[in-house]
């Protein structure tokens, strides 16, 4: 796991940037919660669990997501930046997500 332990989370809405520093460690307690809880659908919690730990950003474009047939989150590891597309039937992990962009 990085050193670090925050991991900076932006996000667009509403045509406005925002940004905060979410804790690693709560973040992927979360997400290993959901691939525990859900042992038969978890593709993208398990994608998840396996980055969370090496990222250092995470990028929501709110606004740009309403647009799409699928969705996207965009992380950063190392400077390289990476898209993760996440079906709307994965209702909760967007759920968590959205908790994030709160204002």
């Amino acid at each position: 796991m990085k050193d670090a332990k925050k991991i900076i989370f932006r996000w667009k809405k509403g045509g406005r940037d925002y940004e905060r520093m979410i804790d690693r460690r709560e973040m992927l307690v979360v997400f290993e919660g959901l691939v525990k809880g859900f042992s038969n659908d978890n593709e993208i919690s398990e994608k998840l669990v396996s980055v969370i730990p090496i990222l250092d950003e995470i990028k929501i474009n709110v606004d740009f997501n309403a647009t799409q047939e699928i969705p996207s989150i965009v992380y950063v590891i190392d400077g390289k930046v990476y898209v993760l597309k996440i079906i709307r039937y994965h209702k909760i992990v967007w759920a968590i997500f959205n908790k994030y962009c709160l204002e």
